[in-house]
């Protein structure tokens, strides 16, 4: 008997997770790794490097929706191999500044080429080729930024001890350019009708006997946009943003100034490793019980890793963080294309994740500035977590809403 080929979806999906690994700890959970040596070089404070970071932000603010729709329509390929070759020489620049007000400037192109190069993309090439098991292929892909977060924290803590800054910023443009780029030019593809296949799960209509029924939103995306449902969406968004950048940028400061680089190093390894499962799991949430479980589980781990951190001058509490922040950290990557795509259904994503995307964004340039800003104005982190926990319980409320509001406006169609 011949043995049935693998479907070729999951070799794009791991694709996905090699640049996810790579490309985007680098500006997320890995980026902040350089703020103590770099202020203390520069004699700037904390807030002023964290600026650069607001910078990538405020490129996904106003670019995310002109990106999703040209990436949706045009040559995914070339779009995001040219944009992972400008990333890594940009990214490698930031190693050659000579004050702080050159590595905003660098953060421009950085935070441009991003958008092309790593999750909107990314998330877009899954939903076009997931029907069936889209959670679990969704949580693969984005379970590569915990690996990376595993992979690379002890790396650069290692890398930052033995040749400094600058030199690690080389060296970590250069794996960049030599993972991602080839994947994008030989393993990524757009969509299976590239390769004359369909979605996976596209030919599966019947379940026992009985006919699958397809969600269809009833009212025009761009009638939508006014509707209370999207606005609420946008605002859990935003919240989302403020909650994932505010913890994965100020996380590692705040951990090495209360234990010091080496449990720092441990703690974030932990998190990002248990990230890899937690993605993973709420994956298989979504397939299993749907979007409104998963919401659950991930805000409540992610609104208890702040009241955890908190307290976390005490080891257990530190370490106890890791673990319900590992479970949860999910939300602010794998949630967002899933409860968009619960909303309105594959055929119009493309056209709504653009603007759902600029609103995390939005989100992500206040979280971490905020609380850096919090910390040098107080030099405490206590109130910033208070407020952080707050938005994640807001952030859970948002979400659920808009999908309970948005079932108004659902038809199905029958298929058998």
């Amino acid at each position: 008997m011949k043995k049935e080929k693998m479907f070729y979806g999951w070799w794009v999906v791991l694709g996905c997770v090699l640049i996810t690994t790579t490309m985007v700890p680098s500006v997320m959970s890995m980026a902040n790794k350089f703020l103590i040596p770099f202020t203390t070089e520069m004699g700037i404070s904390r807030g002023a490097f964290t600026f650069s970071n607001t910078i990538l932000q405020i490129m996904g603010i106003f670019l995310a929706p002109l990106v999703t729709k040209k990436l949706a329509k045009g040559n995914i390929k070339k779009m995001q191999s040219i944009s992972i070759i400008v990333f890594a020489l940009a990214y490698a620049s930031y190693g050659l500044v000579q004050n702080v007000y050159q590595h905003y400037a660098i953060s421009f192109v950085i935070g441009i080429s991003y958008l092309n190069a790593a999750i909107i993309p990314v998330s877009i090439i899954i939903t076009n080729w997931f029907q069936k098991k889209r959670g679990l292929a969704m949580s693969i892909a984005m379970a590569g930024i915990g690996v990376g977060g595993f992979i690379f924290s002890p790396l650069v803590t290692m890398w930052l001890t033995h040749f400094g800054w600058r030199t690690t910023y080389f060296i970590f443009a250069a794996i960049i350019l030599v993972v991602c780029l080839p994947v994008s030019l030989f393993v990524i593809k757009k969509q299976p009708s590239d390769m004359n296949l369909k979605p996976y799960g596209a030919d599966e209509v019947e379940v026992k006997g009985k006919t699958v029924a397809k969600e269809h939103l009833t009212i025009p995306t761009k009638d939508s946009f006014k509707k209370s449902f999207f606005i609420i969406l946008i605002i859990g968004m935003i919240c989302n943003g403020i909650i994932n950048s505010g913890a994965l940028g100020q996380f590692p400061p705040a951990l090495e100034e209360l234990h010091g680089p080496a449990i720092s190093a441990s703690i974030i390894s932990l998190y990002s490793l248990i990230g890899v499962g937690g993605k993973l799991l709420l994956g298989w949430i979504n397939d299993k019980w749907g979007i409104k479980v998963s919401i659950l589980f991930g805000c409540t781990n992610f609104a208890l890793a702040f009241v955890c951190i908190l307290f976390g001058q005490n080891i257990v509490f530190a370490y106890a963080m890791a673990v319900v922040f590992g479970l949860g950290n999910a939300i602010g990557t794998v949630i967002p294309p899933l409860v968009t795509s619960a909303i309105y259904g594959p055929e119009k994503y493309g056209d709504v994740y653009g603007y759902v995307s600029s609103a995390t964004q939005i989100g992500l340039s206040i979280g971490s500035l905020s609380v850096a800003a919090t910390f040098d104005a107080t030099g405490s982190y206590s109130s910033a977590w208070t407020v952080l926990a707050v938005l994640s319980i807001l952030t859970m409320y948002s979400w659920l809403s808009a999908y309970r509001k948005s079932r108004q406006y659902i038809s199905k169609k029958q298929f058998c």
